[in-house]
């Protein structure tokens, strides 16, 4: 076992142990029959019971201890309460890697929580790689290890994929889908309860393997997110793709989760955030990622920033309408085709009015093979598209005539280097012969319209994020605080503006009032329309206490705000320990909102929205984890529903975006930073000027767990 690749004891074993062996052990036997499905040497698998003489036509052995040599991986078959008693004998005999079948630990309450802590122990202390348990095992297919409790599926064959699932039930359903459909395997594995090894793990082991290009993922936790990101990080910089499905999105999926595994799932908002600021390509559901991982399987992923779209190619003019809705709900840019290849089809094709993207060919191919073949080679040429994407009938049997078709297309793909994409109409069930075309051929083929479509999406979008340099490390902007945290909880307005001020966060101009008549002159000083509010700690939501007046104008109506507020205020709260009021002139701007909460597993949530009823309403707001760039910062407001106010409607002028994006990454790292030490942040609001005078946070709020040390 190479120190750098601990887990080659566990995919690329040359000698297995089936610890519990027995024809009548469901999972042992299963577990024999998939190795010899896949062509294990049978003469290196070992069965140990302490009842038998031989297991499987093979020779058994009552204890691991008798067996002679050297043992690099052992699957235990044995029930929970055997296990560790087990996993000893393993140290003893210097076993490497381990796979435990059995349920019955953390998923099933206290004492099987103690139990599995007491399994992870005894793991470590001997440095065993331990996948499980509570698991079906893993699949390692060019190495012929079929170590998997479920049947596995005869079309399994080696490819450039990697599973790594959080769902033993969900990878046997994947592992028989994805191999009809062609797609070939390196590795797969699901961790069951991840005891000592987890899904990071695996994923890191699958990012090093030059075989996989890429890695397909069902995840419902990470116990340890920054192991996750690391991870993930690994495989974005060895060009892998990593394809997520995540489960526990919601309230009663997370509380499934946590019953299914015991691991805590976390905010959904701010575990895609994460996620997909990694690089990962997320998905909705197990049809979804199937596509995806079809497409992402059979087509090279490259940095491209996709300035030219793509060209689709079908034989109904219905179907050319639909593709257009669905093409823009989906992302994907149809250009206008070029005039010379207009004017090549026009002198083609019967239907000028239907000449365009999408392209309607009609039933050329059976009636005027010729034209057919003369309007796609064209296409092929098409200096605007980087992509196209084919629609044709697919009966029960490909016909002579159809195999000559996409042997055509296949080679004015490699003429052209253009990216291909077959799609069908719907999903449909095809025979083998269909797939065993595309696979040939190398021609990735999308079931369904829209699945197709979302899928090409994501990997345009995925290359182009690359080609943008998105995931580069964020590089610091602002300083590291010089300003010290008094006490907890609800920081006072000053305190909280010297820590904004460290890291450059532009507060609006702002003057504390002791009185009345000290009100009236901060306000002459700093101008009308002005704005008086209270400043308490105790009060930090000032609307609630009618402690905010706006739009005052002059001496008089400032003195009496200051009058009506205290008033108010003592009233309702009488308790509350009164700073003064704050008096700040009344600016114009967009009113957008930057906060930070805490997410009890990611930390510091950075999250970023338009202001009023866009938020309080409609919730539009965007989710990162810090730090972020201001490049990030800038795509995250670019995704809000109602980004276009950003950019001057009904005639105002357009915000400044860029400043607004250098205030969101500046207040990243102001929560990077200061971590578990900040609970909360609300700059709301925050005023975006016009173009070119930045942005400014008019009211602020913090409140801390303990002072910094």
């Amino acid at each position: 076992m190479s120190p750098d690749r601990p887990l080659e004891s566990l995919f690329e074993a040359d000698r297995i142990a089936i610890i519990g062996a027995s024809e009548r052990n469901h999972y042992a036997a299963t577990i024999f029959r998939n190795l010899q499905k896949l062509g294990f040497d049978t003469s290196q698998i070992v069965p140990v019971n302490p009842n038998r003489a031989e297991v499987f036509g093979l020779k058994a052995y009552p204890s691991l201890l008798d067996v002679p040599g050297k043992i690099p991986l052992a699957v235990v078959a044995t029930n929970a309460k055997s296990v560790l008693s087990v996993v000893r004998q393993l140290g003893e005999k210097g076993v490497r890697g381990a796979i435990v079948l059995a349920d019955g630990f953390r998923e099933a309450g206290e004492e099987g929580k103690a139990l599995q802590e007491q399994l992870a122990q005894a793991a470590r202390e001997i440095g065993l790689q331990l996948v499980g348990p509570n698991c079906m095992g893993l699949v390692s297919v060019p190495r012929r290890l079929g170590l998997w409790a479920g049947e596995l599926p005869g079309s399994l064959r080696a490819g450039n994929v990697a599973g790594v699932f959080q769902s033993s039930g969900m990878l046997n359903l994947f592992l028989g889908l994805a191999s009809k459909r062609g797609v070939g395997f390196h590795i797969a594995v699901s961790g069951g309860n991840e005891a000592v090894l987890s899904a990071s793990d695996y994923l890191t082991y699958a990012a090093d393997c030059p075989e996989v290009s890429v890695i397909v993922m069902f995840m419902e936790a990470a116990a340890d997110p920054k192991k996750l990101t690391l991870a993930l990080d690994r495989a974005l910089a060895n060009g892998k793709s990593v394809v997520v499905l995540r489960a526990g999105r919601t309230e009663r999926a997370r509380r499934n989760v946590i019953a299914h595994t015991g691991n805590l799932a976390g905010s959904a908002a701010a575990w895609e955030a994460l996620l997909d600021q990694h690089g990962a390509i997320l998905v909705n559901d197990l049809d979804d990622l199937l596509e995806t991982t079809v497409l992402f399987a059979s087509t090279p992923v490259r940095p491209d920033p996709h300035k030219r779209g793509v060209a689709l190619v079908t034989i109904s003019g219905g179907d050319c309408t639909l593709l257009c809705d669905m093409s823009e709900q989906e992302g994907i840019p149809l250009p206008e085709l070029s005039p010379e290849t207009l004017q090549t089809m026009v002198e083609k094709l019967d239907k000028p009015t239907l000449i365009g993207n999408p392209l309607d060919v009609e039933n050329l191919q059976r009636q005027n093979e010729e034209a057919f073949n003369h309007c796609l080679a064209t296409l092929f040429q098409e200096p605007r598209v980087d992509t196209v994407g084919v629609r044709l009938n697919l009966p029960n049997v490909p016909s002579d005539l159809q195999v000559t078709i996409y042997e055509r297309i296949a080679r004015w793909r490699a003429e052209s280097g253009k990216r291909v994409v077959v799609f069908s109409r719907a999903s449909e069930p095809l025979s083998d012969e269909w797939y065993a075309l595309f696979r040939r051929l190398d021609l990735p083929f999308i079931q369904e319209y829209r699945k197709g479509l979302r899928a090409l999406a994501r990997l345009r979008r995925s290359e182009s994020e690359r080609a943008s340099g998105r995931f580069a490390v964020p590089e610091r902007t602002g300083l590291r605080p010089t300003s010290r945290l008094e006490g907890s909880g609800v920081l006072s307005f000053a305190a909280t503006a010297k820590i904004l001020n460290d890291y450059g966060i532009l507060l609006a101009p702002w003057l504390m009032a002791g009185s009345a008549d000290d009100a009236a002159r901060a306000a002459e000083t700093l101008g009308y329309p002005c704005v008086v509010k209270l400043s308490s700690v105790d009060v930090p939501h000032k609307t609630e206490y009618g402690a905010l007046a706006l739009g005052l104008s002059n001496g008089a109506e400032v003195r009496a705000a200051y009058e009506l507020i205290i008033a108010q205020v003592r009233e309702k709260k009488p308790d509350a320990q009164i700073e003064g009021v704050i008096v700040q002139p009344q600016l114009r701007g967009v009113e957008c909102l930057l906060g930070v909460s805490r997410d009890p597993q990611l930390g510091p949530v950075l999250v970023l929205g338009l202001g009023g009823v866009l938020v309080e309403v409609l919730k539009d707001v965007a989710i990162r984890i810090p730090p972020i760039t201001p490049a990030e910062a800038r795509r995250a407001f670019d995704s809000l529903r109602g980004r276009a106010i950003l950019h001057g409607v009904r005639g105002a002028p357009p915000a400044d975006v860029d400043g607004l994006a250098e205030m969101a990454s500046r207040l990243s790292w102001l929560a990077h930073d200061l971590g578990e030490e900040v609970t909360e942040i609300d700059l709301n609001p925050v005023l975006a000027l016009p173009a070119g005078r930045g942005a400014m946070a008019v009211d602020a709020l913090m409140v801390t767990r303990e002072h910094l040390r």
